[in-house]
C-alpha cells in the first residue's frame, strides 16, 4: 500500500498504489473539511478505470458503487454516492486490462483531521467492519495507531500482489504470559491501507494526531 503522505498545514494528498484485481484501501482525509461530502466521487475522484467497483462494508453487509459510462453520457460518472469517511476501509475492483496505458496510482486529496479523533466506523457491538486509521501514518495498530484491542479481535489484511489474505492477528493470551497481545504479532499497517477487524465486542479506536 502507499507509504507517503504530504501536507501544507492540514491540507494533503495519498498516492496509494492498485494492481488489477482487489485492492484494500483507505480514505484518511476530509475532503474539504467539513466531514459532510466525502463521496466516492469526491473521494476517489473520476480517472479510475471504466468498469471499476468500491465496496464499503456498512450495518454487517456489502454496498457497492460502480464507476461507468452510461447511455446518453459521453464521460463516466460514479452510478451511486456512496460514502468513504476518514477511518473507513474500502476496497476497489480493477477489471482486468484496466491499468493499461493509465496510471496504477490513486491520489486521495483532502485535509488531515487532527486534534483527538475517534473512529466511529467500527461496529458498534462488535462484529466485521472494513475499517482503517484515521491518522496518516505508518505502524503497529495499537503502538502507533491508537486501536485499544480486546481479547480475541482479529485483524484481516489483504495481499494485493497476490491476490490473497496475509495469515490473520489475534489479540489473545498464550500459555506462560498474564497480558494479552497481538498473536503472532501486531498488525503493522500502512498509509491508506484498510483491513477487515473482527472485534469481539464494542470496542474503541482513539488518538490524537496533530500536523508538525
Amino acid at each position: 500500500m502507499a507509504q507517503n503522505v504530504y501536507s501544507l498545514n492540514v491540507v494533503g494528498y495519498i498516492n496509494i498504489p492498485l494492481v488489477e484485481g482487489f485492492n484494500f484501501v483507505a480514505n484518511q482525509l476530509d475532503y474539504d473539511g467539513t466531514g459532510m461530502n466525502n463521496t466516492v466521487g469526491n473521494v476517489l475522484g473520476t480517472n479510475l478505470p471504466l468498469g471499476t467497483y468500491v465496496y464499503t462494508w456498512v450495518n454487517g453487509g456489502f454496498t457497492n458503487a460502480f464507476y461507468n459510462t452510461v447511455k446518453g453520457s459521453s464521460t463516466a460518472s460514479w452510478n451511486v454516492p456512496i460514502t468513504l469517511n476518514p477511518g473507513q476501509g474500502a476496497i476497489i475492483s480493477i477489471p482486468k486490462g484496466g491499468l493499461a496505458g493509465t496510471s496504477s496510482n490513486l491520489t486521495v486529496v483532502g485535509q488531515v483531521d487532527q486534534g483527538s479523533l475517534v473512529n466511529t466506523n467500527l461496529a458498534a457491538n462488535g462484529g466485521y467492519s472494513l475499517v482503517a486509521s484515521i491518522v496518516p501514518l505508518t505502524g503497529g495498530i495499537t503502538s502507533v495507531l491508537g486501536y485499544t484491542p480486546t481479547i480475541g479481535d482479529t485483524v484481516y489484511t489483504f495481499n494485493a500482489a497476490g491476490q490473497t489474505y496475509a495469515p490473520s492477528l489475534t489479540y489473545n493470551t498464550i500459555k506462560g504470559q498474564s497480558t494479552a497481545s497481538w498473536q503472532p504479532s501486531e498488525p503493522d499497517l500502512a498509509v491508506g491501507q484498510g483491513f477487515f477487524l473482527n472485534s469481539a465486542k464494542s470496542s474503541v479506536w482513539s488518538n490524537y494526531f496533530i500536523v508538525q
